[in-house]
């Protein structure tokens, strides 16, 4: 996560939209977030697999 004191006023302001317009988004798509959550964790095996 980025470090928001070092950040002039407009740049924070934009992050802080950027992670509340995500927050709402996840909170009304559940099941989208889980499907990506899934497929996310389900190439992390594989590629954990395939360097083993």
């Amino acid at each position: 996560m980025k470090d928001l004191s070092k950040l002039s006023d407009s740049e924070k302001s934009v992050i802080l939209a950027r992670r509340e317009y995500m927050r709402q988004w996840r909170k009304n798509n559940p099941q989208k977030q889980k499907e990506y959550t899934e497929r996310f964790f389900a190439k992390q095996i594989q590629k954990q697999q395939q360097a083993t």
